[in-house]
C-alpha cells in the first residue's frame, strides 16, 4: 500500500533527477528556486519501506497565458519511478493535490507537459493551450502548456 503525502522538497530530488532530468548526472542540483517559498509545497507517494516513488511540486506562479487569474498555481516535476508506472500512483498523487486545491480556493493550475503525457493530464480535465508548443533546451522533449480551471 502506498501513502499519499506531503514531501519535503528534498525528498523530490532523486525522482527529479532519475525521471525530468533523465538521469543527468551535469545538473549542478535538482534544487528549484521556489522549492522553499512559503507557499510552495510538494506531494507525493511513499512505499510500505519509505520509498518516494512518486512526485509533484506546486508553486503560486502567474500564468503566462492568463495572467488575470490571481492565485494560479504552476505544477511542475510530476514524475513516477519507472518500475511502478501504470499502477495508479501519478493518478492517485494528482487527485489528492485537485482535491487540496479546491479546498483552498485555488482556479487555475497550469503545467508545461512532455507532449507524451498530455493524454494523462487529459484525463483529469487539463487542455492544452492551442499553438503552445515548444522544446525546453534542457530536455530538448517536446511540450505544451496546459491549463486546468479549477471549480469548488
Amino acid at each position: 500500500m502506498f501513502e499519499i503525502r506531503e514531501l519535503a522538497a528534498e525528498e523530490t530530488h532523486a525522482l527529479r533527477r532519475a525521471v525530468s532530468a533523465d538521469g543527468r548526472t551535469d545538473l549542478p542540483t535538482m534544487h528549484y528556486e521556489l522549492d522553499d517559498a512559503g507557499d510552495s509545497w510538494h506531494l507525493g507517494a511513499v512505499d510500505p519501506a519509505g520509498r518516494v516513488v512518486a512526485i509533484s511540486s506546486f508553486y503560486r506562479e502567474t500564468c503566462p497565458v492568463r495572467p488575470d487569474v490571481p492565485g494560479a498555481v504552476l505544477l511542475q516535476f510530476m514524475a513516477v519511478e519507472p518500475s511502478v508506472q501504470h499502477q495508479g500512483l501519478g493518478s492517485a498523487v494528482l487527485t489528492e493535490a485537485l482535491r487540496r486545491l479546491r479546498s483552498s480556493g485555488v482556479r487555475l493550475l497550469w503545467a508545461s507537459a512532455r507532449d507524451n503525457a498530455v493524454p494523462f493530464y487529459e484525463r483529469f480535465g487539463f487542455a492544452a493551450v492551442e499553438n503552445s508548443a515548444f522544446i525546453p533546451l534542457e530536455t530538448g522533449r517536446p511540450h505544451h502548456l496546459i491549463l486546468l480551471q479549477i471549480e469548488p
